[in-house]
């Protein structure tokens, strides 16, 4: 099992690889800062009860999140209306979800082959963000005992910094940026998976979900997030558990009858644990030159892993492991079965073999850690 000293020596070392900060960040611009109270958040087990939800119900940080990122709608850096985009439901039994968004891949790459939805590997060179209304806030924690919401502060050292995509795939679509000790960071860790997590707890929606893609070409680390209306097709799959029973904390699960060799991680309340359980899955599988991706939904209580071949083939995002597929033009888009959408998750799926050696390397670690 990999060690924690270890994992954060070697995001020392990587830190060379960092790309370089925009002007704007050096130049200390201020931003709206929201600060995490020093209460355990991530291992607190009522989540009604927590200080970071107003007397009206609303969580502040879904609140602040959801202004900022209409104000930049108002000021037109989108390059493109994502409301306006057409979805549909895929006929079939697993519930597939297609979105005709014809100004996805203005910048990007599409993905090679046959079926054109769009690739997306390392796509958000941060030396390029030009704009500094491209940054809406930053999150960082705080000694405090109950979360605040600092109008404008300089960017603290130790804090995720939160853009907005310009090519948006859904509502409220933002990327988190870890920002410690003035560089980017690369690799994943405890420090980082944690505070994603917490982002999603405390925005206390169940529309948002988050994505993690493993890159190793990357040039920094960085998470996605926007708002789903809908269940993907992957949170509407039966599980069977492989790890865990009533009296534990954490459950690893095997998705069933769903065509990409996907697990689920599971915690009723002692998710710093869990973290670590799954940064330690992480490392191992990069190890293994195993490709995954991450979804955390239900408010961070949930996070399904996929597991995908090597990057020398075709890789999925997250959100198109989960069953949310992006096509660039309208004929691609009335043409989508599910027949199509089957084959293609299945395709960049790891074997049997290779899933069956992932289960028992997931449950060998969650063991050593007291579950």
């Amino acid at each position: 099992m990999v060690g924690i000293k270890q994992l954060q020596d070697e995001n020392l070392l990587a830190k060379s690889k960092q790309s370089k900060l925009p002007q704007f960040l050096e130049a200390g611009i201020k931003v709206p800062l929201y600060r995490f109270g020093n209460q355990s958040l991530i291992d607190h087990e009522s989540f009604g009860e927590l200080s970071c939800i107003s007397e009206d119900g609303d969580s502040i940080l879904d609140t602040l999140l959801l202004a900022q990122w209409e104000d930049r709608v108002m000021k037109g850096i989108f390059r493109y209306d994502v409301t306006a985009s057409e979805i549909k439901a895929v006929e079939g039994r697993k519930k597939f979800l297609a979105q005709l968004n014809e100004g996805w891949n203005l910048g990007h790459f599409p993905k090679p082959g046959e079926n054109q939805t769009i690739y997306q590997e390392d796509v958000f060179p941060f030396n390029s963000v030009k704009q500094h209304d491209e940054l809406l806030f930053c999150v960082a924690s705080s000694e405090q005992t109950k979360p605040v919401l600092i109008s404008s502060a300089v960017v603290p050292d130790n804090a995720f910094l939160i853009f907005i995509n310009a090519s948006p795939v859904e509502y409220g679509h933002v990327l988190l940026v870890p920002y410690l000790n003035n560089s980017f960071y690369q690799l994943l860790d405890v420090n980082i998976l944690e505070m994603a997590v917490r982002v999603a707890v405390e925005i206390n929606n169940c529309c948002f979900r988050l994505f993690y893609d493993f890159s190793p070409d990357a040039s920094h680390l960085h998470f996605q997030a926007c708002y789903f209306p809908n269940p993907l097709a992957v949170e509407l799959m039966p599980v069977d558990t492989i790890f865990g029973d009533l009296q534990s904390w954490m459950h690893i699960s095997v998705v069933t009858d769903y065509p990409i060799k996907t697990l689920l991680l599971e915690s009723s309340h002692k998710f710093k644990i869990m973290m670590e359980v799954l940064v330690n899955i992480c490392s191992c599988l990069q190890d293994l030159s195993i490709s995954y991706s991450l979804l955390i939904s239900d408010c961070g209580k949930k996070i399904f892993l996929f597991l995908q071949k090597s990057k020398d083939s075709s890789f999925l995002s997250a959100w198109e492991c989960g069953g949310y597929f992006l096509y660039k033009s309208r004929s691609e888009f009335g043409e989508c079965t599910e027949k199509t959408m089957l084959k293609q998750l299945s395709s960049v799926s790891i074997d049997d073999d290779g899933f069956k050696a992932v289960k028992l390397l997931c449950c060998s670690i969650a063991s050593k850690f007291g579950f």
